[in-house]
Formats: C-alpha cells, sequence, structure tokens
C-alpha cells in the first residue's frame, strides 16, 4: 500500500510538471502554433481510423536497458520482424529510469502489451501475484531456452511468465593490447590481480576505471564485490533485513569493504564524477587497462572503439574456488495479461520470432551478453574466463531476487557515501542504519 501511495505522488508530480510547462506557453505562441495543431490532429485522426481497420496491429514494445548497444539488437530484430510481418508492427520504446516508468504504469493500469522485465526478482513476482503478467508456460517458443536459465525464471505456482533472452554478468573487462604490451596474465587470485595493478602503475598506467556518478551504477559494483570478496555477503543482509543479524562487525562484509577500497586506489581519481558512459568511452581508448563493470556494457564500449581487443575475467577472491560472480538473467520478454486477445496474439507471434535462434544471434551479436537462447553462438573468445565460471555454477543472483529492492537500492546511496568517506567502520554501521529503515517501510 505504501509504494502504491508513493506510485500515486509521483504521476501526480509528473502530471503538475507537465501541466506548468504547458501553462507557461504564451498567447503568441499559441496562435503560431494553431496551424499545426489542425495538421497534427488531421494526422491523429488518420492514424486513428488505420488502426482501427483492423490492418495493422501496432504494439508497444517497452524494454529497460538503456544502452545503445542493447537497443541496436533490439532495433534489428523488430526491423526483421515488421518487414515480414506487414499485419503487425512492433514500436520500441526506451525511456530513462525505466523501471520506475513500468512500475508507475503498471500501478495506473497502462501496462505495455510486450515488456521485458527481471524474473528472478521480488518485483516481478509481485507483478505475476497481482495477475498483471501473462502466463506463457505452454508456449512453445520457451522450448528454445536453455533449460538452466529457464529454471531461474519459474515463479511460486511452478509456471513461466518471461521469456528468458539473454544473461548478464559482473567482471573485470580488460584491454587485451595494454596486457600484452606488459606481460601481463589473467588474474585468478586478489593477490594476482593487485600485483597486475601495481605493475600498470609502474608503467604509468591508470589499471581501472571506475565510475561513480550514478548510484545504481556503483550499486552494481557494490553487488559485484560483496558476491566476488564475501561468499556470503548477500545472506548476511538478508539476516539483518529480518533482524537476525548486523553488517558492523561482520568479517565478511569488513574484509569485502577494504577490498573496495583498493580497488578505488588503484582507479582514476575522478571516479565519483564519472558517468558510465564517459567511463566506458575512456576505457575504449585506452585511458585505462580495465574497467569493472556488467555484460550490457560490451556493445557500448564496442561502439565507442571497435578496433579495441576487449576480455572480461571475474573479479578474484582470494582463490579461484572461492571466487563467485554476479550473474542473472538480464533480458526476459514479458506480455501483459490485461492486453486484448488480438494483442496477446500478435504479442505470442513476436516473442516466437524471438526465440528463433537466427534472431536472438542478432542480439547477441550486437549487445554482446551471453543469450539464454539454445544455438546461439558468443563469437568472442574474450569473454570465455568468465563464461567458464558461469559454466562451473560459481555464481550468485543479483540482491533484488531475495531482498527488497527498497532496501537494495539504498545501499547503493550508502556506498556511493562510502567511496567518497572511506571510512570502513562508519559504512558497516551506516549500511545497519539504512537496512533498519527501509526494510521497516
Amino acid at each position: 500500500m505504501i509504494m502504491r501511495k508513493k506510485l500515486a505522488v509521483l504521476l501526480c508530480a509528473a502530471m503538475a510538471v507537465s501541466s506548468l510547462a504547458g501553462c507557461s506557453s504564451g498567447a503568441k505562441e499559441a496562435s503560431d502554433t494553431q496551424g499545426e495543431s489542425k495538421k497534427e490532429e488531421a494526422k491523429d485522426k488518420a492514424e486513428s481510423k488505420e488502426k482501427g481497420s483492423g490492418d495493422v496491429l501496432t504494439l508497444e514494445f517497452f524494454q529497460q536497458k538503456s544502452e545503445e548497444a542493447a537497443q541496436v539488437g533490439y532495433q534489428n530484430i523488430i526491423d526483421k520482424f515488421n518487414e515480414q510481418n506487414p499485419d503487425i508492427k512492433i514500436e520500441m520504446n526506451t525511456v530513462p529510469d525505466a523501471p520506475t516508468v513500468l512500475t508507475s504504469r503498471v500501478a495506473s493500469g497502462d501496462i505495455p502489451v510486450i515488456f521485458t522485465d527481471f524474473p528472478t526478482q521480488l518485483q516481478f513476482h509481485q507483478k505475476v501475484a497481482n495477475g498483471y503478467v501473462q502466463d506463457l508456460s505452454e508456449q512453445d517458443f520457451l522450448e528454445n531456452v536453455e533449460q538452466s536459465a529457464l529454471d531461474m525464471t519459474k515463479q511460486e505456482d511452478g509456471k513461466y511468465y518471461a521469456l528468458p533472452f539473454s544473461r548478464n554478468y559482473m567482471g573485470v573487462w580488460y584491454n587485451m593490447e595494454i596486457f600484452e604490451e606488459n606481460n601481463l596474465e589473467v588474474p585468478e587470485t586478489w593477490e594476482e590481480f593487485v600485483s597486475v595493478c601495481n605493475a600498470l602503475e609502474e608503467k604509468g598506467v591508470t589499471p581501472l576505471g571506475l565510475h561513480g556518478k550514478d548510484p545504481g551504477r556503483v550499486g552494481h559494483t557494490f553487488q559485484c564485490c560483496t558476491v566476488a570478496f564475501d561468499p556470503e555477503g548477500v545472506e548476511t543482509i538478508e539476516k539483518a533485513v529480518a533482524g537476525e543479524g548486523k553488517i558492523e562487525g561482520d568479517e565478511g562484509f569488513k574484509k569485502a569493504a577494504e577490498k573496495m577500497l583498493t580497488l578505488l586506489d588503484h582507479s582514476n581519481e575522478d571516479a565519483l564524477a564519472l558517468s558510465d558512459m564517459q567511463c566506458y568511452e575512456n576505457f575504449a581508448n585506452g585511458q585505462y587497462a580495465m574497467c569493472i563493470t556488467g555484460s550490457y556494457a560490451r556493445g557500448t564500449i564496442m561502439i565507442a572503439n571497435p578496433d579495441l581487443k576487449l576480455g572480461v575475467f571475474p573479479l578474484p577472491n582470494d582463490t579461484r574456488e572461492t571466487t563467485n560472480t554476479l550473474s542473472g538473467i538480464d533480458a526476459a520478454v514479458c506480455i501483459s495479461a490485461k492486453a486484448s486477445e488480438e494483442e496477446k496474439a500478435g504479442a505470442y507471434k513476436f516473442l516466437e520470432f524471438l526465440a528463433q535462434p537466427e534472431n536472438a544471434q542478432l542480439f547477441c551479436d550486437a549487445e554482446g551478453a551471453p543469450s539464454c537462447i539454445t544455438g546461439v553462438v558468443h563469437k568472442d573468445e574474450g569473454v570465455q574466463p568468465m563464461l567458464e565460471l558461469i559454466s562451473d555454477g560459481q555464481v550468485h543472483d543479483w540482491m533484488a531476487s531475495t531482498i527488497d529492492n527498497n532496501v537494495v537500492t539504498d545501499l547503493y546511496n550508502v556506498t556511493q557515501g562510502f567511496w567518497s568517506e572511506k571510512n570502513v567502520d562508519n559504512y558497516l554501521k551506516q549500511m545497519d542504519e539504512s537496512i533498519a529503515i527501509t526494510s521497516a517501510e
């Protein structure tokens, strides 16, 4: 109920801002644009008539990935689908802060016919429980999904409400040429990783690029470090949320925080002021030897420098055996349960198209994340160390799969503050304080 009230306030505020913007226009502007308004009105009527004829069914595809490469990958598939299905038109919609926008739209009853979501997370379970997401269990296209990926998306009722499309992971992306020029090997332990950083600094190379301007991206690094450095870290947070423990005084989290400070010591000095996109561009152009980010960034990095020899390895713990990587279902495509039968039929056809290996390959080639569709081949040899760890099962899902997203999001802000203050004891204490407040809401 509290979440619904918050959403209502956000929606009202957005409407208020829109109203104020409209009221700011003067009478002269209204007069100048009167002719254009009539033209637009006529155009809208013509489009409405076309939709009403039933000849072309236009379906919104609301997808949540902001990276350019992901959008290119989806658009490549959409263009192919629209060409082969002239009676259906898929229109991709990508907006800033997509998770918040989607939550608001669901709460207001304006659910996109087709949308991407995160089926392992608690917020998705709630959408399913509330009857907002269409059951896909009987759809044949799910047979094209790798079983391990499909198993991750099974809901409490044993059914499937999403088409798993790609996996994600957090790792250390590295410039293979810089490593080769300095005779460096991919590190498999924390000690080896620190040695690589020291060797690069001795050569005058900034070892690591970090981006801390956006607390959300800081949060991804925080999750990556927690899973890599403290195998029980996520479970420790779960206990704190349940009132069964604390972060302060926990040795695992203390070591993880100390290692995070080491990462900052070997990174660019402007980390807290740097956006993710600027960091990716700097890394792609050789300003840093390494960059900690997700598989979602690979395509964007390669767009910045198509000639870059790019590799990735897991952020290592003390030994390879104790190293886990953060990995989950990155893109999963869903259908609104509130859509009309005609809309659902068109949406099923699009999801069936997405699940064909030759079409899923288009997305994998553009975006770079491992596909959930059987038969898709990841052509980049540089990602093999990460894929091997995932194949070995040394993975942990994202925190929001077991912890309320409000708790997780606020910990992102706390971690961003830690990057600035760099006080471990205070950081752990603030984490407890944050959890106490957000878990009580």
